[in-house]
Protein backbone atom coordinates (compact mmCIF):
# COMPACT_ATOMS: atom_id res chain seq x y z
CA UNK A 1 0.00 0.00 0.00
CA UNK A 2 2.81 2.03 0.52
CA UNK A 3 4.11 1.69 -2.38
CA UNK A 4 1.20 2.70 -4.06
CA UNK A 5 0.57 5.34 -2.34
CA UNK A 6 4.22 6.53 -3.48
CA UNK A 7 3.55 6.20 -6.47
CA UNK A 8 0.34 7.85 -6.52
CA UNK A 9 2.79 10.79 -4.88
CA UNK A 10 5.01 10.58 -8.26
CA UNK A 11 1.63 11.10 -10.39
CA UNK A 12 0.93 15.19 -8.33
CA UNK A 13 -2.11 16.92 -7.44
CA UNK A 14 -5.25 15.94 -9.33
CA UNK A 15 -3.56 18.43 -11.94
CA UNK A 16 -0.05 17.76 -11.90
CA UNK A 17 1.09 21.40 -10.77
CA UNK A 18 4.12 21.41 -8.70
CA UNK A 19 5.99 24.83 -8.46
CA UNK A 20 7.68 26.37 -5.05
CA UNK A 21 6.23 30.02 -4.56
CA UNK A 22 9.63 30.82 -2.88
CA UNK A 23 13.26 30.90 -3.65
CA UNK A 24 14.80 27.98 -2.02
CA UNK A 25 18.48 25.87 -1.94
CA UNK A 26 15.87 22.67 -2.79
CA UNK A 27 16.67 23.47 -6.48
CA UNK A 28 12.97 23.92 -7.05
CA UNK A 29 11.26 26.31 -9.68
CA UNK A 30 10.13 29.59 -8.06
CA UNK A 31 7.06 31.68 -10.11
CA UNK A 32 8.31 35.00 -12.51
CA UNK A 33 5.82 37.94 -11.74
CA UNK A 34 7.49 39.27 -8.39
CA UNK A 35 4.71 39.98 -5.54
CA UNK A 36 3.06 43.69 -5.83
CA UNK A 37 3.96 45.70 -2.43
CA UNK A 38 -0.05 44.83 -1.65
CA UNK A 39 0.70 41.46 -1.97
CA UNK A 40 3.59 41.36 -0.09
CA UNK A 41 1.20 42.38 2.91
CA UNK A 42 -1.51 40.43 2.55
CA UNK A 43 0.62 37.48 2.30
CA UNK A 44 2.72 38.84 4.74
CA UNK A 45 -0.64 39.13 7.04
CA UNK A 46 -1.85 35.87 5.97
CA UNK A 47 1.26 34.00 7.45
CA UNK A 48 1.64 35.68 10.62
CA UNK A 49 -1.55 33.47 11.76
CA UNK A 50 1.41 30.39 11.81
CA UNK A 51 3.98 33.16 13.24
CA UNK A 52 3.80 29.61 16.54
CA UNK A 53 5.19 27.52 13.92
CA UNK A 54 8.83 29.62 13.70
CA UNK A 55 11.88 28.16 15.21
CA UNK A 56 13.68 24.84 15.99
CA UNK A 57 11.29 21.77 17.14
CA UNK A 58 12.63 18.07 18.58
CA UNK A 59 10.13 15.78 17.47
CA UNK A 60 9.06 12.26 17.17
CA UNK A 61 7.65 10.56 14.00
CA UNK A 62 5.40 7.75 13.77
CA UNK A 63 4.14 5.48 11.05
CA UNK A 64 3.19 1.94 10.72
CA UNK A 65 5.03 -0.01 8.16
CA UNK A 66 4.11 -3.69 7.58
CA UNK A 67 1.87 -3.53 10.36
CA UNK A 68 4.65 -2.23 12.92
CA UNK A 69 4.88 1.16 14.09
CA UNK A 70 7.90 2.91 13.17
CA UNK A 71 9.17 6.14 15.63
CA UNK A 72 12.12 8.36 14.83
CA UNK A 73 13.40 11.56 16.15
CA UNK A 74 14.23 14.86 13.95
CA UNK A 75 14.74 18.31 14.50
CA UNK A 76 12.77 20.30 12.75
CA UNK A 77 13.12 23.94 11.74
CA UNK A 78 10.70 26.99 10.68
CA UNK A 79 12.27 30.37 9.21
CA UNK A 80 10.56 33.14 7.21
CA UNK A 81 11.65 34.11 3.71
CA UNK A 82 11.46 36.94 1.81
CA UNK A 83 11.57 36.41 -1.99
CA UNK A 84 10.75 38.66 -4.86
CA UNK A 85 7.85 36.39 -5.48
CA UNK A 86 6.21 37.09 -1.85
CA UNK A 87 6.76 36.09 1.49
CA UNK A 88 6.84 32.19 2.91
CA UNK A 89 7.27 29.89 5.51
CA UNK A 90 10.49 27.27 4.62
CA UNK A 91 10.95 24.21 7.07
CA UNK A 92 13.17 21.61 6.90
CA UNK A 93 13.46 18.21 8.40
CA UNK A 94 16.64 17.11 9.80
CA UNK A 95 18.74 19.71 7.70
CA UNK A 96 16.93 18.25 4.57
CA UNK A 97 17.82 14.82 5.17
CA UNK A 98 14.61 13.72 7.35
CA UNK A 99 13.18 10.49 6.68
CA UNK A 100 10.49 11.04 4.88
CA UNK A 101 9.87 14.58 4.34
CA UNK A 102 13.12 16.78 3.32
CA UNK A 103 11.50 20.16 2.81
CA UNK A 104 8.84 22.41 2.12
CA UNK A 105 6.97 25.56 2.76
CA UNK A 106 3.64 27.94 3.26
CA UNK A 107 2.47 30.05 1.37
CA UNK A 108 -0.70 32.25 0.68
CA UNK A 109 -2.66 32.34 -2.37
CA UNK A 110 -3.90 36.51 -2.33
CA UNK A 111 -6.43 35.74 -5.12
CA UNK A 112 -7.62 32.14 -4.21
CA UNK A 113 -7.69 33.14 -0.59
CA UNK A 114 -6.17 29.88 0.71
CA UNK A 115 -3.29 29.22 2.32
CA UNK A 116 -0.44 25.97 -0.13
CA UNK A 117 1.91 23.94 1.66
CA UNK A 118 4.08 22.07 -0.28
CA UNK A 119 6.09 19.38 1.26
CA UNK A 120 9.07 17.06 -0.32
CA UNK A 121 9.49 13.54 0.26
CA UNK A 122 13.09 11.68 0.76
CA UNK A 123 12.53 10.30 -2.58
CA UNK A 124 11.77 13.65 -4.26
CA UNK A 125 8.24 13.21 -4.30
CA UNK A 126 5.94 16.47 -4.48
CA UNK A 127 3.10 17.43 -2.53
CA UNK A 128 0.77 19.89 -3.04
CA UNK A 129 -1.52 20.94 -0.80
CA UNK A 130 -4.05 24.23 -0.21
CA UNK A 131 -6.81 24.94 2.81
CA UNK A 132 -6.85 26.95 5.66
CA UNK A 133 -5.74 28.28 8.98
CA UNK A 134 -8.36 28.01 12.06
CA UNK A 135 -7.28 29.68 15.31
CA UNK A 136 -4.08 28.84 14.44
CA UNK A 137 -4.01 25.79 13.02
CA UNK A 138 -3.46 24.82 9.25
CA UNK A 139 -5.43 22.65 7.97
CA UNK A 140 -5.05 21.50 3.80
CA UNK A 141 -5.26 18.42 1.55
CA UNK A 142 -5.20 17.66 -2.06
CA UNK A 143 -6.31 14.87 -4.21
CA UNK A 144 -3.90 13.00 -6.60
CA UNK A 145 -4.66 11.41 -9.94
CA UNK A 146 -5.45 8.42 -8.50
CA UNK A 147 -8.51 10.14 -6.32
CA UNK A 148 -6.72 10.01 -3.04
CA UNK A 149 -7.12 12.80 -0.53
CA UNK A 150 -3.84 13.35 1.57
CA UNK A 151 -4.70 15.59 4.41
CA UNK A 152 -2.23 17.22 6.55
CA UNK A 153 -2.40 19.30 10.20
CA UNK A 154 -0.21 21.21 11.29
CA UNK A 155 -0.77 23.26 14.73
CA UNK A 156 0.67 23.98 18.06
CA UNK A 157 0.00 23.20 21.63
CA UNK A 158 0.12 24.47 25.52
CA UNK A 159 0.75 28.01 24.65
CA UNK A 160 3.49 27.32 21.63
CA UNK A 161 5.76 25.23 23.43
CA UNK A 162 4.61 21.88 21.48
CA UNK A 163 4.00 21.28 17.53
CA UNK A 164 1.99 18.65 16.15
CA UNK A 165 2.10 17.34 12.75
CA UNK A 166 -1.08 14.91 11.34
CA UNK A 167 -0.95 13.15 7.63
CA UNK A 168 -3.84 11.10 6.80
CA UNK A 169 -4.93 9.86 3.53
CA UNK A 170 -8.23 8.75 2.15
CA UNK A 171 -7.95 6.17 -0.68
CA UNK A 172 -10.33 6.70 -3.63
CA UNK A 173 -11.93 9.72 -2.08
CA UNK A 174 -14.12 7.67 -0.14
CA UNK A 175 -13.90 6.07 3.46
CA UNK A 176 -12.50 7.08 6.97
CA UNK A 177 -9.08 8.91 6.37
CA UNK A 178 -6.32 6.97 7.78
CA UNK A 179 -3.40 7.74 9.36
CA UNK A 180 0.49 7.95 6.77
CA UNK A 181 2.42 9.78 9.69
CA UNK A 182 2.47 11.94 12.76
CA UNK A 183 5.01 14.25 14.46
CA UNK A 184 4.95 15.91 17.70
CA UNK A 185 7.24 17.24 20.38
CA UNK A 186 8.66 20.32 22.23
CA UNK A 187 10.34 23.69 20.79
CA UNK A 188 14.09 23.41 21.60
CA UNK A 189 15.07 24.74 24.74
CA UNK A 190 11.75 25.49 26.26
CA UNK A 191 9.49 23.69 28.99
CA UNK A 192 5.68 23.82 29.87
CA UNK A 193 6.76 26.28 32.40
CA UNK A 194 5.36 30.10 31.48
CA UNK A 195 7.96 32.56 31.18
CA UNK A 196 8.33 36.32 30.16
CA UNK A 197 7.06 37.84 27.13
CA UNK A 198 9.70 38.01 24.35
CA UNK A 199 10.24 41.29 22.07
CA UNK A 200 8.59 41.51 18.84
CA UNK A 201 10.28 40.34 15.47
CA UNK A 202 10.62 43.71 13.94
CA UNK A 203 10.46 41.97 10.44
CA UNK A 204 7.74 39.32 10.95
CA UNK A 205 6.07 41.22 14.00
CA UNK A 206 6.18 37.27 16.04
CA UNK A 207 7.59 36.78 19.38
CA UNK A 208 11.93 37.25 18.72
CA UNK A 209 14.81 35.99 20.59
CA UNK A 210 17.74 36.91 18.10
CA UNK A 211 19.30 40.28 18.48
CA UNK A 212 20.45 42.53 14.85
CA UNK A 213 22.00 45.37 15.94
CA UNK A 214 22.03 48.47 12.99
CA UNK A 215 23.70 51.83 13.26
CA UNK A 216 24.74 51.06 17.19
CA UNK A 217 20.44 50.28 17.83
CA UNK A 218 19.37 46.93 19.01
CA UNK A 219 16.27 45.24 17.35
CA UNK A 220 15.11 41.49 17.86
CA UNK A 221 13.97 39.20 14.94
CA UNK A 222 12.57 35.78 15.18
CA UNK A 223 14.54 33.17 12.72
CA UNK A 224 17.41 33.53 9.93
CA UNK A 225 15.47 34.01 7.39
CA UNK A 226 14.01 37.55 9.22
CA UNK A 227 17.62 38.42 10.15
CA UNK A 228 19.07 38.20 6.56
CA UNK A 229 15.84 40.22 5.37
CA UNK A 230 16.23 42.91 8.12
CA UNK A 231 20.22 43.33 7.60
CA UNK A 232 19.35 43.60 3.63
CA UNK A 233 16.32 46.21 4.17
CA UNK A 234 16.94 47.69 7.80
CA UNK A 235 15.99 51.09 7.04
CA UNK A 236 12.70 49.63 5.90
CA UNK A 237 11.89 48.01 8.90
CA UNK A 238 12.36 50.37 11.75
CA UNK A 239 10.98 53.26 9.82
CA UNK A 240 7.55 50.83 9.91
CA UNK A 241 7.73 49.89 13.35
CA UNK A 242 8.59 53.61 13.94
CA UNK A 243 4.91 54.04 13.25
CA UNK A 244 3.00 51.74 15.44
Amino acid sequence: MLARWFAHLSLGVASGFWVFLCAGSNGVAQTSRPATPQEVEAIKLALQELQGFIGEWNLEATRKTGGKLEAWKETVRWNWHFPPAGPCLKVEFAQGKGKYFTSGQVTYDVAAKQYRLLLQTVEKKKLDLRGKVIRGTLKVESKDAAGDVHRITMTTLAEGVRFQVRYDRQEGGRGIFLNVLGFQGNRVGESFAAGKKAPECIVSGGAATIPVTYQGKQYFVCCTGCRDEFYANPEKYISAASKK
